[in-house]
C-alpha cells in the first residue's frame, strides 16, 4: 500500500475540479430526519481497492468507515493506495457524497524550495490530526479564456530550535504561494497536510 505524496519542492494547487460531488446537490433546506440529517465531514485517508475505487476511510479521529458503494475518483485511482481528503458521507448508509483533495507535502529548506514566492494567501487555521500538521487556507482565483498555469503552494523551513532538556524541537514553517498569473476574482479554500515528526512541534509563521 502506498500514500500519494507529491514532490516536496512545491505542490500544484489545482483549483478547478477539486471538489467532486458524488450525489445530487441539495437545493433547499431539509429539516427533520432527511437524507442529509446524518451527513458528516471528516478529514481522513481514503483507501483504494485493487480496482482503484474508494472502499474505506481512515478517519483522523481513529475510526474506520467502510463505504457501502465504492466510488471511483479521477484524482485518486491508483489501486491499493491512500489519498488524503476531506470527505462528506452519511454515517448511517456509509455513502460518500463528496471528496475534496488535501495537498500532502514535506517541508523543505529555503535552498531546495522551488519557489519562495509570498503571493497573497490567508491562513484560516492550523491543527494536528491523523498524524499530520494541517493547514486550512484561502487563495484568490478566476477563469479566463486562456490556458492557465496552476497555482503553487508549499512549506519552507524558516527556523529550527532544538532543546537540550528533552522538550520537542520547534520548527517554524513558512507557507509559500505562487499565484502564477491566475486572475484574482473570487476566493477558494484549500487544505494542506504534512506528516508529523516524532518529538517535533510545527509552527506556521503566516498564521495571524
Amino acid at each position: 500500500m502506498s500514500m500519494r505524496i507529491p514532490k516536496p519542492a512545491a505542490v500544484l494547487l489545482l483549483i478547478a475540479g477539486v471538489l467532486l460531488l458524488l450525489s445530487c446537490k441539495n437545493d433547499s433546506y431539509e429539516s427533520g430526519d432527511s437524507r442529509y440529517s446524518y451527513l458528516r465531514a471528516d478529514f481522513c485517508m481514503m483507501h483504494t481497492s485493487d480496482k482503484g475505487a474508494i472502499d474505506y476511510l481512515l478517519i483522523d479521529g481513529g475510526d474506520t468507515v467502510r463505504i457501502a458503494t465504492p466510488v471511483k475518483l479521477n484524482w485518486a485511482s491508483k489501486a491499493d493506495s491512500l489519498y488524503r481528503a476531506l470527505v462528506y458521507y452519511d454515517v448511517i448508509t456509509r455513502q460518500m457524497f463528496s471528496a475534496t483533495s488535501v495537498l500532502v507535502t514535506q517541508p523543505v529548506s529555503k535552498q531546495k524550495a522551488a519557489t519562495l514566492s509570498t503571493d497573497a494567501i490567508t491562513v484560516e487555521s492550523t491543527w494536528e490530526g491523523g498524524g499530520f500538521f494541517n493547514v486550512a487556507f484561502n487563495v484568490k482565483t478566476g477563469q479566463t479564456d486562456e490556458q492557465q498555469k496552476a497555482q503553487q503552494v508549499g512549506l519552507v523551513v524558516d527556523t529550527i530550535i532544538k532543546h537540550d532538556n528533552g522538550a520537542p524541537d520547534d520548527i517554524y514553517l513558512m507557507l509559500t504561494h505562487n499565484q502564477n498569473g491566475q486572475p484574482e476574482y473570487y476566493t477558494v479554500r484549500g487544505y494542506l497536510s504534512t506528516p508529523l515528526v516524532k518529538n517535533t512541534r510545527y509552527h506556521l509563521l503566516n498564521q495571524p
